[in-house]
């Protein structure tokens, strides 16, 4: 089941001053789109309350099917800018993907668990002896193949991709490009935050967020 996601005059203030005020816009279901913008233009404002990890202040996203019904918040895969793995942490790809997967205490996982975890890995471009490799052990390009795989892991309705082209190398884009490619085709709904709606091969629709939506253009 694809879904689309609909920002309903959304306001998000910070210190009293809006980020981004009375923006409402859908992204359509099984497409790629595009948010793009100048820095501070509120696009990553916008991505955060799509994860539900910033309350606007106004308005809200709901999330709807493919007949417009609108549905409880679906899981949302999230690749973020840069890498969030600290050097030094003892867990390895295989751990962070799994956990992802069946959050709880702990590192044991099940074999199913484990299966899908090493499957998102191998998609997203992860040699299967690195797995298992400390993440302090693993280049950075390598790091960011393991955020990609916990992105993906669990087929996640919605992919949400902030700044792609900035943190992976070219062997990296051209993994990620593949991928959105076939979860397009499988029916997920793929959102890029970005300066350069190109940069992933083109996008279906495209946003452009400066304060508020100042523009639309669809394929």
């Amino acid at each position: 089941m694809s879904v689309a996601a609909r920002f309903e005059n959304v306001t998000v203030r910070f210190g009293g001053r809006p980020a981004v005020e009375s923006t409402s816009f859908t992204i359509p279901a099984g497409m790629r789109t595009a948010m793009v913008g100048p820095n501070g233009g509120g696009k990553t404002t916008l991505a955060r309350v799509l994860l539900g990890i910033l309350r606007p202040d106004d308005g809200r996203v709901a999330f709807l099917d493919e007949q417009g019904r609108e549905l409880p918040r679906p899981r949302i895969g999230y690749l973020p800018q840069r890498s969030t793995l600290s050097p030094q942490a003892p867990v390895t790809g295989l751990d962070l993907v799994g956990l992802s997967l069946a959050p709880g205490p702990g590192f044991g996982m099940s074999p199913e668990v484990e299966a899908e975890a090493r499957r998102a890995l191998g998609r997203a471009g992860l040699a299967d002896d690195l797995a298992t490799r400390p993440v302090g052990r693993l280049s950075g390009g390598q790091r960011q193949r393991v955020l990609l795989a916990r992105a993906i892991a669990g087929t996640p309705a919605i992919l949400l991709l902030d700044e792609p082209d900035t943190a992976l190398d070219a062997e990296g884009m051209k993994t990620l490009r593949r991928l959105v490619a076939e979860e397009v085709a499988a029916g997920r709904t793929i959102v890029y935050v970005t300066h350069d709606s190109d940069a992933m091969g083109g996008a279906d629709a495209v946003f452009r967020i400066d304060g508020r939506l100042a523009q639309e253009t669809r394929a």
